[in-house]
């Protein structure tokens, strides 16, 4: 998902989805574990995912921090 998109969601809908993207991640990981994993693209698109869902969780904290002051 484009990082654009992700910026016009609420914390809920990413939190949730940051959940959703961890369990499918772990899915992930023991299919290629045991061999059934395809496309082992998926792993590292799931993670960069995660981390873009982070940075932007993280920085929707600190505005709201600034915000604050």
């Amino acid at each position: 998902m484009k990082i654009e998109d992700l910026r016009k969601m609420s914390v809920n809908d990413l939190k949730s989805r940051l959940v959703d993207n961890s369990e499918n991640l772990q899915k992930y990981r023991f299919q290629k574990s045991i061999q059934q994993l395809e496309d082992y693209k998926l792993i590292s698109e799931m993670k960069k995912e995660n981390a873009k869902i982070n940075t932007i969780l993280k920085e929707m904290l600190l505005d709201e921090v600034k915000n604050n002051e």
